[in-house]
């Protein structure tokens, strides 16, 4: 606990200060915008918080764990850097948020103008160090199948038409403990463990994404990241253990982890622009554009961008129609739905009693149910 306080307080913490209030007030706005486009938020009790320190705290266990046990000592200088890039990335993380950035922090080593074979081994570890982050953040896309964050947001274009978009905002913190040689935190204010020939320094560090997906659902956008992450993070811990290996020069362990970030930001660019799926309202059946956890619709597996025909044989376009239907059995609901790759299938499930109005079912904000 001490080890964690000392973290938390130290200047390198701003990191951790600053995604907490931003995960904070991400949340408060999410839930409030939804409770007044959709009369109620999708998920009301803040879960983005929680998620933001245990999720974390166990990648940051783990890597921490390899660090220090195969002593993947790197320059102060790296730390510092990634801490600065996290901080600015988290500033404008209102737009977009994610860690492609993180090879940029190898750059750090040219503030000096003589390397030697110390200085390559430095920024192998680093190269090391950022291809397991990219490999967490992989993991974290592609477990990424249970209760989603993705809130719908209401686009109109000049037509005056309406579209769904969906966004994304989940930060984790990572506190990292990180091996330096001790001689490069002499009196520095940064948390700093001595143990035989190296030092342990305390690194607050943010994983995660934000953004807004108009193609796609964020789900699904969040998903298609994984492969860019793990080969980044493969290639990267390849790297960085063939520099260790071969004693390659600092400056390819410098250049290499920030191109290889470069790359994997256009990819990530690239893959945001491409179009899979677009969630807009039309006259024919009612369109969903989000569904609450753990409610009827949930229960039927109801997914962003279905449309349902008809409700208990009753063919339905508005959220009154489809209301009424309901009332046709109250305590039972039998959807005929198409789903927004044009397949069609129907969907059953029991409806809680006394309150068919709760299907849990988010429409566009004239057909909210």
């Amino acid at each position: 606990m001490a080890v964690i306080i000392a973290l938390l307080i130290s200047p390198v913490g701003l990191a951790f200060w600053l995604a907490l209030g931003l995960t904070i007030l991400f949340a408060v706005r999410r839930t409030g915008r939804e409770r007044h486009q959709y009369l109620r938020a999708i998920h009301p009790k803040h879960i983005e918080i929680a998620r933001f320190f245990w999720v974390g705290i166990l990648i940051g266990i783990v890597v921490s764990a390899i660090s220090v046990l195969a002593r993947l000592q790197v320059s102060l200088a790296a730390l510092l850097a990634i801490s600065g890039l996290t901080v600015i990335a988290l500033i404008v993380s209102a737009w977009s948020f994610s860690p492609w950035w993180l090879g940029l922090a190898s750059l750090a080593a040219f503030i000096r103008s003589d390397y030697s074979d110390t200085d390559g081994m430095l920024a192998a570890n680093l190269a090391l160090l950022i291809g397991l982050l990219w490999l967490a953040q992989a993991v974290l896309a592609w477990l990424n199948h249970g209760d989603q964050l993705e809130s719908p947001v209401i686009l109109t274009d000049r037509r005056q038409r309406k579209s769904a978009a969906f966004r994304l905002r989940q930060f984790y913190w990572v506190p990292l403990l990180v091996p330096v040689v001790p001689t490069q935190v002499d009196e520095l204010p940064v948390l700093t463990v001595i143990i035989q020939a190296f030092a342990i320094v305390g690194l607050p560090l943010v994983l995660g994404a934000s953004f807004t997906s108009q193609y796609d659902r964020a789900k699904m956008h969040w998903q298609r990241s994984w492969p860019w992450f793990a080969g980044a993070g493969g290639a990267l811990v390849a790297y960085g253990v063939a520099a260790r290996l071969l004693f390659l020069p600092a400056v390819a362990s410098a250049i290499v982890p920030a191109c290889i970030s470069v790359i994997l930001g256009s990819g990530l660019l690239w893959q945001g622009h491409k179009v899979y799926l677009t969630v807009t309202r039309t006259d024919r059946g009612v369109v969903l554009i989000g569904v609450v956890p753990d409610t009827p619709a949930a229960q039927m597996n109801l997914q962003p961008g279905d449309r349902v025909l008809s409700c208990n044989h009753i063919a339905v376009n508005s959220a009154s129609e489809l209301y009424n239907a309901i009332q046709k059995e109250p305590t039972y609901c039998r959807l005929r739905l198409q789903q927004a790759d044009g397949e069609l299938r129907l969907a059953e499930t029991a409806i809680f009693a006394g309150a068919p109005h709760e299907l849990g079912m988010i429409l566009f904000p004239e057909e909210t149910a």
